[in-house]
C-alpha cells in the first residue's frame, strides 16, 4: 500500500487502551499490525476465501437469453409457480418475480403479495399466477430477448432485459484487492449474486501517532449486486474494536461512483474510476474519527433518553421495531453517553440486527449524524421533551 499516503487516526491516546488487555474467545488484545480486537478478527475472511465462494457460485449459474416468445408461466409438478424458458423450468425468487411483474405491467402487489406470499398459498393460487403472466407475456413484444439468471438449484434470480449488463463480483472484489491489498473482508453478509461487506484497513496505511491505543480504525463499505439489487459502491467507514460483533462506529460518506448496470461497460475506465474513488475517500476517515468523538460534546441534559430516541425514530421514519431495537442497544451497551456520540452508537450497533439492506441504511443515517449541527441537535432535544406516553405507543413495540 505504499501508493497511500499514511492517513493521521488520531483520537484521545488511552480510548482503546484495554482492548489490549481485553480476554476473548480467540485471544487477548489486538490482532497483529491491526486495531481489530482478535475475535473480531477471527470471524473476518481473506480475498482468497470470498473469491472462492465466488467462483464457486458463478460455476452454478447461467445467464439465458431468451426472446418471449420462448418463455411462459406454468405450475410445476410441485405445485409452485415457474418459468418454462425453453423446456427448462426455474421458481422465480421474489426478487427476479417483481423484475418480472415491472417489465410484464403486471401489478407487483397482486403476483407477489396477494398471492404467492399468503401463508396458505397453493397450487390454484399457482395457477393464477401463471394465468396472469402468460396473459402478460403474450402482450409484450414476442422477439424482445430478456435476461434470466438461473441457478443450478433450479431458481430464477433476475429477469432484466438484454441492455442490462452485470458488473461481475468477482472483478469488482480484485479491483478491490488491487487497491487495498493488505486489507481484510469483514461483515461479509452478502450472497451468491450482492456483496455486502467491508474492508478493514490495516495499521500500515494508519498513522495512529500518540493514540497507538485507539481502538478506532477504517474501513471501506462495499457493495454490488449482479441481479440490480444495489449499485456498485464503496464508502468510507468507521469501526471501533470494543464492538467485538464487528459493528461500525458511524460512517462519513464521500463521492460515490454512481454505475447503471446498462449498456456496454468499460471496466478499464471502471477500475479507474474505483482507484480513483479509494483514493479520494480515505483521507476522509481521519475526519470521521475527530467528528464521532465530538459528538460527546453535544449532550441531552435534563431530557430522558427514551424522549431522544423516539424523536430520532419520528425524524428518521423508523418502524416500531426498530425504534424499539436502537433504543434498546443504547440501554444496553451506551447508556454512559447521554449524547449524541451514544445515539449514533445506537443506530450502527441496531443495523447489524436487522437485514442487509436496513444495515446499510442504518450505517447511513448513522454516519449522516456525524454533521448534525449544535442548533439541530438542540432542537431534536426539545422535540423529545415535548413527547408524551401517548407517541411512545406509537413509536415503539410494546416491549419498550
Amino acid at each position: 500500500m505504499s501508493h497511500y499516503e499514511k492517513l493521521k487516526m488520531t483520537a484521545d491516546a488511552d480510548a482503546g487502551s484495554f482492548v489490549r488487555e481485553l480476554r476473548g474467545q480467540t485471544g487477548t488484545g489486538f490482532q497483529e499490525k491491526t486495531h481489530v480486537h482478535k475475535d473480531w478478527w477471527a470471524t473476518t475472511i481473506s480475498y482468497d476465501d470470498a473469491m472462492e465462494n465466488l467462483q464457486r457460485s458463478a460455476e452454478e449459474r447461467e445467464d439465458i437469453l431468451a426472446p418471449v416468445k420462448n418463455i411462459s408461466a406454468v405450475v410445476n409438478e410441485d405445485g409452485e409457480f415457474a418459468f418454462d424458458v425453453q423446456g427448462r423450468e426455474f421458481i422465480p425468487t421474489d426478487w427476479s418475480l417483481q423484475q418480472f411483474s415491472i417489465r410484464s405491467n403486471v401489478p407487483s402487489s397482486t403476483v407477489i403479495q396477494k398471492l404467492r406470499l399468503q401463508e396458505d398459498f397453493d397450487e390454484d393460487d399457482a395457477a393464477v399466477m401463471a394465468a396472469l403472466g402468460n396473459n402478460a407475456l403474450r402482450r409484450l413484444d414476442q422477439d424482445k430477448i430478456y435476461r434470466m439468471r438461473t441457478y443450478t438449484d433450479g431458481t430464477c434470480r433476475a429477469f432484466v432485459t438484454d441492455r442490462y449488463a452485470p458488473i461481475d463480483n468477482r472483478w469488482y472484489l480484485e479491483q478491490l484487492r488491487t487497491n487495498l491489498p493488505e486489507g481484510r473482508l469483514s461483515h461479509w453478509r452478502g450472497d451468491e449474486d450482492t456483496i455486502f461487506g467491508n474492508i478493514l484497513l490495516p495499521d500500515t496505511i494508519i498513522d495512529y501517532g500518540q493514540s497507538d491505543d485507539s481502538d478506532y480504525g477504517g474501513m471501506m463499505s462495499i457493495g454490488n449486486c449482479e441481479i440490480g439489487k444495489r449499485r456498485i459502491q464503496q464508502v468510507p467507514s468507521l469501526f471501533r474494536s470494543i464492538c467485538l460483533n464487528g459493528c461500525i462506529w458511524g460512517q462519513v460518506e464521500g463521492s460515490a461512483i454512481k454505475k447503471r448496470h446498462i449498456g456496454t461497460i468499460d471496466l478499464v475506465e471502471l477500475g479507474g474510476q474505483i482507484a480513483a474513488n479509494i483514493n479520494e475517500q480515505l483521507p476522509l476517515l481521519p475526519m470521521g474519527v475527530r467528528k464521532l468523538l465530538e459528538l460527546r460534546e453535544m449532550e441531552v441534559q435534563d431530557v430522558m433518553m427514551k424522549n431522544v430516541f423516539a424523536a430520532v425514530a419520528m425524524e428518521n421514519k423508523f418502524s416500531r421495531t426498530e425504534a424499539s431495537e436502537v433504543f434498546g442497544q443504547w440501554v444496553d451497551n451506551e447508556r454512559q453517553d447521554k449524547n449524541l456520540f451514544g445515539v449514533v452508537n445506537a443506530i450502527t450497533r441496531a443495523g447489524q440486527v436487522f437485514n442487509n439492506q436496513s444495515w446499510v441504511k442504518f450505517d447511513q443515517i448513522g454516519g449522516s449524524m456525524l454533521d448534525m449541527s449544535e442548533s439541530r441537535w438542540s432542537g431534536l432535544v426539545s422535540r423529545a421533551d415535548t413527547l408524551t406516553d401517548k407517541d411512545f405507543e406509537k413509536i415503539y413495540a410494546a416491549t419498550v
